[in-house]
């Protein structure tokens, strides 16, 4: 099976549990982000995608967002998504929800499973991720890619 994973992170905190997941995994990692520097990838070569996000105001990175409304994606896909987080309001079943139509609006399979953990962004949540979260991801990880199987 062909895994990949692909995130977007502004402070950092996302790009931390993507490390995990592809260390764990062994596959191919990228980031996105918008203009020219967006990776050239045929996701159809692909049967998993991990996506990783922060929340910014509720909304997903904007350049995930940006990325999938614009990818070439032939096949459907199975998916799970990752998310990093300040823990404000209910904004991680919000963005669970944009994610989730925007994907499947365009043919592809998204786990409702999906790992959550804190981003150190504010002094409540200072030191996440951490150890323990990094395990976690790893052991979601590996629980979606066996479940796929």
């Amino acid at each position: 099976m062909k895994v990949i994973v692909l995130y977007s992170s502004k402070s950092g905190n996302t790009k931390k549990i993507a490390d995990e997941i592809a260390s764990e995994l062994n596959c191919g990692l990228f980031k996105l982000t918008s203009g020219d520097s967006i990776p050239k990838i045929d996701l159809d070569n692909y049967d998993l995608i991990f996506i990783g996000t922060g929340i910014h105001f509720g909304n997903p990175n904007e350049d995930i967002v940006g990325y999938f409304k614009m990818a070439d994606l032939k096949k459907p896909k199975a998916i799970a998504l990752f998310i990093t987080w300040g823990g404000a309001g209910k904004t991680i079943q919000d963005v669970c929800v944009k994610l989730k139509a925007l994907l499947e609006s365009r043919g592809q399979r998204v786990f409702d499973d999906h790992f959550v953990c804190f981003g150190g962004w504010n002094f409540l949540r200072r030191g996440h991720p951490n150890d323990e979260d990094a395990k976690a991801a790893r052991k979601w990880a590996r629980k979606i890619v066996n479940d796929i199987r």
